[in-house]
């Protein structure tokens, strides 16, 4: 990422925003027996609604991603030069696991559900998207169980460690939760 991702209100009141975004050709040189940067190619990554708050919250310039959507060219004109833009519309954003670790947190309510001003202001640090922070579910990274919840975390699967139960019942919760 070149850029930190922005974000704002779009005259219809949905959230949209966008980074720049940097992907760097490389190859290996025999003759040198190393690796070689070639090209250095720019997009702007245009976000809209939950993925633009999403990235606000999530990302930072210099984080490797991957970014899938459609790839738009277009020519601009000004009175004093012209160009080519190239831009991709976002359909989903993630951090390249293959150059790090990510930590996921689910945002809560529906996809494409905006929390009241969210959009406006941003979310705090840390603050999932979309959500009070009273009414976020927490989830044990080790297992994926919903904690805090009556008849799920650790104390609920006590003596099925390892067992089928264990996994139906976390496989439930997951689903529960979304």
């Amino acid at each position: 990422m070149a850029t930190d991702p922005t974000i704002r209100n779009a005259q219809a009141g949905f959230p949209v925003g966008n980074f720049r975004l940097a992907a760097t050709d490389r190859r290996f040189d025999r003759e040198q027996n190393a690796w070689v940067d070639g090209n250095t190619n720019w997009f702007t990554v245009n976000l809209f609604r939950s993925l633009a708050q999403n990235a606000f919250t999530s990302l930072q310039k210099g984080q490797p991603v991957v970014v899938t959507g459609r790839l738009k060219i277009r020519l601009w004109e000004t009175e004093e030069r012209s160009g080519t833009a190239v831009e991709i519309e976002a359909d989903t954003i993630g951090h390249d696991l293959s150059l790090g670790t990510a930590t996921f947190q689910r945002s809560s309510g529906r996809p494409g559900e905006v929390a009241a001003g969210a959009a406006e202001t941003g979310p705090g640090p840390g603050e999932p998207v979309g959500s009070d922070s009273s009414s976020e579910e927490a989830f044990d990274r080790e297992t994926g169980e919903l904690l805090g919840h009556e008849g799920t975390g650790a104390g609920a699967a006590e003596g099925a460690e390892g067992s089928d139960a264990r996994e139906d019942s976390a496989d439930s919760q997951a689903l529960s939760a979304a």
